[in-house]
């Protein structure tokens, strides 16, 4: 599992513990609890925003699309 993925799944696991899997995180706190460093995470946020799969809300918080949510559940099964 690459490290975006990694991310996406803890992302996804994080917001829906909060009660909606849309829900806006802060992506800091995901991206230590998954072991990546803030010039990963930069690069990670950037490709992710533009594939459509997050949503980037300011420097500390993004939630994920529905093409986000669709992914990590693929990647789940």
């Amino acid at each position: 599992m690459t490290p975006d993925e990694k991310f996406m799944i803890k992302l996804y696991e994080v917001a829906k513990k909060k009660g909606d899997p849309r829900r806006p995180i802060n992506y800091q706190s995901v991206a230590k609890m998954v072991g990546l460093k803030e010039t990963a995470l930069k690069s990670i946020v950037k490709a992710l925003a533009q594939a459509n799969l997050v949503v980037k809300i300011d420097d500390t918080t993004l939630h994920l699309t529905d093409r986000g949510c669709a992914l990590v559940l693929s990647l789940k099964d």
